[in-house]
């Protein structure tokens, strides 16, 4: 059985990142979870004769110092609150290096992420830190848009529309259901070539709905746009949680075009539960902020 033992929330201080927090609060005491929650302090290196040096760096001591405030501020205040175990890192690693190594490190099942919810693509892909995570993180991500105000996920929208992670897919949304006393609405989508393979795949996940005495209610439908189909469907069934898989699409990291999950993104402000399979750490040396490299003389 899938497990949500601990989640990561990284957090800039803004009003999207402490939305994400306050939802992953609320999952942890459901999950009885460790919330690690993380700022990453930007640094920025000159690399000359003399090796590699931080630029600025009594103003990056004052970022990092004034992170540890900040954290602690939300440390005390989720503790009192939630009655939760949570711990703090501040780290000068970049953004993708940073989180993945805390998700080896810690263990982590779970990265919750704030977004500004909908926008369109061309803004998404160049402002936007959260894909970066949905594409290069070692673990599922959850991204919580924030206008999302609920803290629990009774209406679980589990799409079936590709083979991958389909059985831990299915783990999850029973977990999901059981710790929200929520229902699971289960999608079957496909076109006209996919529509065998998809078919069989959403009968073998409809009879592990039944067999695990899920309330669970389930639909199947022909349609050319599946991603649209998706958004709608949470549209009407008034869904608190959408849950996909990372090969949703498997041109899903593309910059060009409306792939799939970029029309998931910015169709719906529901929640995404992006499940991911946890990759092997790999023990390469961190991409250490920015290097401006200097000519050397002769």
């Amino acid at each position: 059985m899938s497990t949500i033992k601990n989640i990561l929330v990284p957090t800039d201080f803004s009003a999207k990142a402490d939305n994400a927090l306050r939802l992953a609060a609320e999952m942890a005491g459901r999950h009885e979870s460790k919330l690690i929650v993380t700022h990453i302090v930007h640094t920025y290196y000159l690399v000359d004769r003399g090796g590699k040096q931080i630029i600025g760096s009594e103003t990056v001591q004052q970022s990092i110092d004034l992170a540890k405030v900040k954290l602690e501020e939300i440390k005390k205040t989720f503790q009192e609150k939630y009655n939760l175990q949570i711990e703090t890192l501040i780290s000068t690693q970049g953004l993708i290096d940073s989180i993945n190594e805390i998700i080896h490190d810690e263990d982590i099942d779970l990265v919750v992420l704030g977004t500004s919810g909908r926008q369109d693509v061309k803004k998404f892909i160049l402002g936007s830190n959260s894909y970066n995570v949905l594409q290069y993180s070692s673990c599922s991500v959850l991204l919580v848009p924030e206008t999302f105000k609920k803290s629990t996920f009774k209406k679980i929208l589990f799409p079936v529309r590709v083979e991958n992670e389909l059985d831990q897919k299915a783990e999850l949304s029973l977990l999901l259901a059981q710790k929200n006393e929520g229902g699971i609405n289960l999608l079957g989508v496909a076109d006209a070539d996919g529509i065998a393979q998809v078919r069989k795949s959403y009968i073998e996940m409809r009879k592990v709905m039944q067999l695990k005495s899920a309330d669970c209610v389930s639909e199947f439908k022909l349609c050319v746009d599946s991603a649209n189909v998706i958004v709608e469907t949470a549209q009407d069934e008034e869904s608190d949680i959408i849950l996909l898989a990372d090969q949703d699409e498997n041109s899903w990291k593309s910059f060009m075009g409306e792939n799939f999950f970029k029309k998931i993104i910015n169709g719906t402000d529901v929640p995404l539960f992006i499940v991911k399979s946890k990759v092997a750490k790999i023990d390469n040396e961190p991409i250490l902020g920015y290097d401006v490299t200097l000519p050397v003389p002769g």
